[in-house]
């Protein structure tokens, strides 16, 4: 049975590659890169959309599900950490701090650096931002299967890896998306 789902994943690859290929010019179709572009943009707008609902955009986000998830940070850290601008992250972590969902709070270690931390009502807010995204995410995948997706975030892992050295910037994302 392995075997005979294996083939139809493959033959449903092949299929689905047709559909690129008369969905886009040829030229475009087959790059790697123009197809990872294409289905940022429907992720990240599905995830954008679903963000929206709680006043916070795909960087708070980020910056936020890091500061929950490894808890406290120093901001230059968390921008290394994420790949952000660290102009742009003096942004984010400003309103996100207005907003009352982290709090800057002396190093102990090193009084003239600050260590974000989460606040409650911030914890509260990832929880159900957290839950949108998974949403967004599986309506982003239709009807892949598990396996698929596996496979697919294991080679989105790979592309993506966090050790090169290659922050996002908001010009580098601007200039790949043709804005």
């Amino acid at each position: 049975m392995g075997t005979a789902n294996g083939l139809f994943h493959q033959c449903l690859a092949v299929i689905m590659m047709s559909i690129a290929m008369d969905a886009y010019p040829k030229a475009l179709a087959g790059r790697i890169g123009f197809l990872l572009a294409r289905a940022h943009l429907i992720a990240r707008g599905k995830a954008d959309a679903a963000l929206t609902e709680f006043g916070l955009t795909m960087k708070a986000y980020a910056a936020l599900a890091t500061v929950v998830s490894d808890g406290a940070v120093s901001q230059q850290s968390l921008s290394r950490r994420i790949g952000m601008d660290p102009a742009t992250m003096v942004d984010v972590i400003d309103s996100l701090e207005r907003s009352g969902y982290v709090v800057r709070r002396r190093n102990p270690r090193d009084r003239r650096r600050y260590a974000l931390q989460a606040t409650p009502k911030g914890r509260v807010l990832f929880a159900r931002a957290e839950r949108a995204i998974a949403e967004a995410e599986v309506d982003t995948l239709g009807d892949m299967e598990p396996d698929d997706v596996h496979a697919l975030m294991q080679l989105l892992g790979r592309i993506a890896n966090p050790q090169t050295d290659f922050p996002a910037t908001d010009e580098l994302v601007s200039r790949a998306l043709g804005r």
